[in-house]
């Protein structure tokens, strides 16, 4: 069984992470959500100002197609 690795493909704010979630669940691809805010507090080493909201994170074999979607999405708002 071939292990499967779990890559950071995104990070930005709450609110954009989990439209990209939504958009790569429409495809098939499973994701998972970072609280990087939540991390860092655990960690007890918070700096507000470097903290981004949250991240993304997909399986290694779903990496180039969620990375394509999510540029896609991407350009799409900005028209």
């Amino acid at each position: 069984m071939e292990e499967e690795y779990v890559l950071e493909i995104y990070s930005g704010s709450t609110v954009d992470v989990g439209f990209l979630k939504r958009h790569l669940s429409k495809f098939g691809i499973e994701s998972f959500v970072e609280n990087k805010h939540d991390t860092t507090i655990t960690a007890k080493w918070t700096d507000i100002k470097t903290v981004v909201g949250s991240s993304i994170l997909v399986k290694a074999g779903d990496f180039e197609k969620a990375d394509k979607l999510i540029k896609e999405y991407l350009n799409s708002r900005e028209t």
